[in-house]
């Protein structure tokens, strides 16, 4: 198949996505109902009788199924004697793909959730009649919103048919996730798939399903049928025992002692209402409510995210269950603008002499000129070379730096308003992108700066998981998605200018790349759906705090967000640190009530820990499943401005002096440290751990050795 084929007149392929022995998937766009869709072509003219009866069953399924988290089929046909299915398309990674970036497991709080997904949704299917049979990361499909879509039902068959499960005299499953009855070749019923669904919770937990892939299918055959899996808390010590004891149910040997589906939903969600969270604000049911596909339009031409094979577009976002923001709490809430205007007065002053280098140690005691605290790390301690300048005594401020996922270009958002890209490797710059502000008010452009200097700036910078994409937080309250490629600009809105009073604090993708979180001049947050370019209602903080920062997990289940409030007479407990669930819009958690800055939280590369910086200095780490303060890295006074998430268990921060540490989380030391002769309004760390930057008055990278 081609690019530009039409199917039955209809369906024209875009972009292949995957292809194997059999087929192809491709991106493709319906052109009578002008949406995208996915579509799956059986490549062999003379396909058997099995092969055939194996496509036709998925395309079935997939149209009787109605649920949420099961992949729609819209329609089926032939194009030159080939059978094509035509399916929702879905814009994410599959868990296999989650797992590989967490190897050591997920949060316990987000695997639950997506546990929880996968339940119902199975639940769905067998009370439909059906039986997976090859339930298993990869065939668990993490859209951008957080949903899970159970996927190729290719090998599912009706719950009361009778006879051998096995094909051609090959049994049918994935062995790491196989029940003993499917490796016995009997008869199978829905027990098998929650076998399965046991094997895949455990890998979200574990980082392996009970058994080694690694290992001959003999061997797992053996260990499937006769041996018990090691206990989970062995393992991994955080693991609730009632998860732990529900992980064993469904792995028993005997299928009629597994719980069914509905139940181990009942169980998963007891278990998430009731877990651990001090200063939690509430508790919810993370699964979202059901809702039919959501109609979707494309240009098809747009560049579009890497895409798992097989599966859709990803829906518009619902709306949340916190209450919407009141345009009344908009109009009345603090105002920022002397936060603006003093933070720019400050940079002016001259305030960026440096004062020596300001370490923790652990008990979190600041201090000048101390040493690099030692201790085990998952990464050595790197050394950090010369610093090198790449941009520095003008007038624009960095506001924001990031690394691109490959780490070979570096971006700045620059208070002239400019996002600039860098070559790391050379060291020089390599694009520019300038933004024309957007002014709603019925003033001219230059009274406007002149009252609200922050609004002809960039902000906030984010590069998409696949780096073909740059977000920035203009000062205008608008977002601009950069094409890093062409320079294409795509803006979304703010979506309320007559209460616009400020700007866009902060940008974050979706790990998906399929959603832009974006922080504006208020105490609330919208999901941007890049796809339709649609946000649902804002995600308030239940205060008055404008939100500062946002961060998503590893998984993009969780959005962790930090707020304070720049004006006069506000204190250190101003503001909120608040856990959200992406796939509910919901509001999970408030860790603390403390005032923090830009540039103040950072998952772990496990998403296991949070770290949160206050307006006071004070960085804290905290361990998101518990929902608890396990260190404290640095205690009020110590002059931080900035953090950064590096590889593993490394995290950096910036000061107001110059100084740039290196941390190792594991153990709450400072593994390295250098100084820059300006404040560090922001820092980042490239993906490999082997560069760092620093933006302030100058724009300063280093390399580590």
């Amino acid at each position: 198949m081609r690019a530009g084929d039409h199917l039955s007149g209809r369906y024209r392929l875009n972009v292949r996505l995957g292809h194997g022995g059999m087929g192809e998937v491709w991106r493709a766009f319906d052109t009578e109902l002008g949406r995208p869709v996915a579509v799956k072509v059986l490549l062999q003219f003379h396909a058997t009788h099995e092969e055939l009866q194996r496509f036709r069953r998925e395309a079935s399924i997939g149209a009787r199924l109605k649920h949420p988290g099961i992949t729609v089929v819209y329609d089926v046909g032939q194009h030159e004697n080939r059978q094509f299915i035509v399916m929702e398309l879905l814009e994410g990674m599959d868990l296999s793909q989650l797992l590989a970036r967490s190897p050591g497991g997920l949060p316990v709080a987000e695997a639950v959730g997506l546990a929880l997904q996968t339940a119902e949704a199975l639940a769905a299917a067998h009370g439909g009649k059906v039986v997976h049979r090859d339930l298993k990361p990869g065939n668990l499909f993490l859209q951008d919103d957080g949903r899970i879509k159970i996927c190729d039902f290719g090998i599912a068959r009706a719950a009361d048919t009778t006879g051998s499960i096995t094909v051609t005299d090959r049994l049918v499953g994935t062995p790491a996730y196989m029940a003993p009855e499917q490796w016995r070749g009997e008869h199978v019923d829905a027990k098998c798939d929650q076998y399965a669904l046991g094997c895949v919770l455990h890998a979200l937990l574990a980082g392996t399903p009970p058994f080694p892939v690694s290992e001959q299918p003999w061997v797992l055959m053996h260990r499937h049928l006769e041996e018990t899996p090691p206990a989970l808390h062995r393992l991994r010590n955080d693991v609730p025992a009632e998860i732990a004891e529900l992980v064993t149910a469904l792995l028993a040997k005997h299928p009629d002692a597994r719980p069914d589906a509905a139940s181990t939903a009942q169980r998963l969600h007891s278990i998430q209402r009731h877990a651990p969270g001090p200063d939690s604000t509430s508790t919810r049911d993370a699964t979202p409510p059901s809702r039919g596909p959501a109609p979707a339009s494309e240009d098809p031409t747009t560049p579009v995210t890497a895409t798992a094979p097989n599966h859709d577009t990803a829906p518009a976002p619902t709306q949340p269950i916190v209450p919407p923001l009141a345009p009344a709490a908009l109009r009345h809430r603090p105002r920022r603008r002397a936060l603006i205007l003093g933070s720019l007065a400050t940079a002016s002053a001259g305030t960026l002499a440096a004062l020596g280098l300001t370490l923790a140690d652990s008990a979190g005691t600041p201090k000048k000129g101390g040493s690099p605290s030692p201790g085990p790390s998952r990464h050595p301690a790197s050394s950090p070379g010369s610093p090198v300048t790449l941009r520095g005594g003008g007038n624009a401020v960095v506001r924001s730096v990031a690394f691109s996922p490959d780490g070979n270009t570096l971006a700045s958002a620059d208070d002239d308003g400019e996002a600039r890209l860098w070559n790391v490797a050379t060291k020089t710059l390599a694009k520019t992108f300038t933004h024309k502000p957007v002014n709603p008010w019925p003033k001219s452009l230059a009274q406007v700066t002149a009252f609200n200097p922050a609004f002809s700036t960039a902000l906030s910078v984010a590069f998409s998981p696949d780096g073909a994409r740059l977000a920035v937080g203009n000062g205008d309250g608008t977002v601009s998605v950069w094409n890093v490629a062409t320079g294409a600009e795509t803006t979304l809105p703010y979506l309320d200018p007559v209460e616009w009073n400020g700007s866009v604090a902060y940008v974050a993708f979706h790990p998906s790349g399929g959603m832009l979180a974006a922080s504006y001049d208020a105490p609330a947050f919208r999901l941007w759906n890049l796809s339709t370019r649609t946000a649902g209602t804002p995600l308030t903080t239940g205060d008055t705090s404008w939100i500062s920062t946002l961060a998503f997990s590893p998984s993009g289940t969780v959005l962790a967000t930090s707020s304070g409030n720049g004006n006069p007479g506000n204190t250190t407990s101003d503001g909120r640190l608040q856990l959200w669930d992406v796939p509910s819009r919901s509001n999970i958690a408030t860790l603390a009530r403390t005032n923090s800055t830009l540039h103040s939280l950072a998952f772990s590369s496990d998403g296991k820990r949070l770290a949160n910086l206050r307006s006071d200095g004070t960085l804290t780490l905290w361990d998101v499943s518990a929902r608890r303060s396990t260190a404290t890295l640095a205690g009020p006074g110590s002059e931080i401005t900035c953090i950064a998430p590096g590889p593993g268990t490394l995290l950096a921060s910036g000061t107001k002096d110059g100084a740039v540490n290196v941390w190792n989380t594991a153990n709450s030391g400072s593994t390295a440290a250098v100084t820059t002769d300006t404040t560090s309004n922001c820092i980042a760390f490239s993906p490999d751990g082997k560069t760092l930057a620093s933006g302030g008055t100058n724009l300063t990278m280093w390399t580590m050795t």
